[in-house]
């Protein structure tokens, strides 16, 4: 079981887009913080790496999370692809190794399940549900950032042993 870890860095690897968002529960309305990195299009693989771990480093350095978690590549049909998120998954380690944070991986399957209770759930649903769970007037967008908010709730549930940050109203 993970550590617990009130404070953590979701990360939604891509080498077009990643996802990072940030969620602090460790006050009773958790704090959220969110956005994207979005690497040169069409520059050279090396350079969209920098690109994102200089982002993550950004993000780590300005909101101070107590560790990292990332969502783990899977491949389905296209190889090419599943390459291309694991290159950009292993910028965020990186980030989060230079800034000597813990790194938690988690499947995507196991992170919709978590936040929409479906493992099976679609980009759309997996913010609404975090809209809802969250009490946020408006779930974050991109769904990139979505997804990583997904990722960082995943963590804390998993490292907590709760089934929800929130109380239900």
């Amino acid at each position: 079981m993970p550590t617990p870890a009130g404070c953590v860095l979701g990360v939604d690897p891509g080498l077009r887009v990643t996802g990072w968002a940030l969620l602090d529960a460790r006050e009773s309305a958790p704090r959220i913080e969110y956005g994207v990195i979005r690497p040169p299009r069409g520059a050279a693989t090396a350079v969209r790496l920098r690109a994102i771990t200089n982002g993550l480093l950004e993000a780590i350095d300005a909101h101070g999370p107590s560790a990292v978690a990332v969502e783990r590549p899977f491949v389905k049909e296209n190889m090419r692809t599943a390459l291309a998120l694991g290159q950009a998954q292993a910028a965020a380690l990186l980030a989060a190794a230079w800034r000597e944070l813990e790194v938690f991986e988690y499947a995507p399957r196991e992170i919709k399940q978590t936040a929409a209770g479906d493992g099976g759930a679609t980009k759309e649903a997996v913010a609404e549900a975090l809209r809802r769970q969250l009490r946020l007037e408006a779930g974050p967008r991109p769904l990139d950032a979505s997804d990583a908010l997904a990722v960082a709730y995943c963590h804390l549930l998993a490292s907590s042993g709760r089934r929800r940050l929130l109380p239900q109203r």
